[in-house]
């Protein structure tokens, strides 16, 4: 059956029965159907992303020990030195647990969990941490301890982005001796 046959059947009437009108109409309730459930489903998708990037933002944002940890780099504060690991007074802890919140948002940015336009809100806060030279130390004594122990460091998500974004000197980075970067840790 050709194409000039197919149009003759469908468009005359006396081809027309009961049972193939209703077989019809089916047909476009179900697609009239399946567009409402994809919008349904699209919207909400966006309802949760929106949400889950709040939960990230408030976090990051509002959580009192992460916003007086960013404080410490924002402010240019040279907190890593040879006392930083045998302190108890909990700023250890607590750079790591900002640094690996960076991280995980690293990593959803990576993995596409995350789009660009989601990703500028955080921006700033990850690119002031990867610019910061003690954050840049701390970092290259935690990659080369954990090289030496045959681990990924915690933070690759994070060293990998300061990398790529040109915000942490891969070439010096990956030197196990450095000129620029202090050696803290025993490795």
């Amino acid at each position: 059956m050709d194409l000039k046959e197919l149009l003759t059947l469908i468009t005359n009437v006396n081809n027309w029965t009961i049972d193939s009108i209703l077989s019809f109409l089916s047909i476009i309730i179900a697609i009239v159907g399946g567009i409402f459930a994809y919008k349904q489903w699209r919207y909400s998708n966006k309802t949760k992303r929106a949400d889950f990037i709040n939960q990230i933002i408030s976090k990051l944002r509002f959580d009192k020990e992460m916003a007086e940890t960013m404080n410490v780099i924002d402010y240019g504060n040279e907190w890593y030195n040879d006392k930083f690991h045998n302190q108890n007074n909990g700023l250890e802890k607590r750079m790591d647990n900002l640094l690996s919140y960076l991280s995980y948002i690293c990593y959803l940015k990576k993995e596409k969990h995350i789009g660009k336009r989601e990703f500028c809100i955080f921006e700033y806060e990850v690119n002031r941490v990867c610019s910061s030279p003690s954050v840049k130390c701390y970092l290259w004594n935690l990659y080369h301890f954990s090289s030496k122990q045959k681990a990924n460091c915690s933070f690759q998500y994070l060293i990998d982005y300061g990398m790529k974004n040109k915000l942490i000197d891969k070439r010096e980075f990956l030197k196990s001796e450095s000129n620029v970067y202090g050696k803290k840790l025993n490795f």
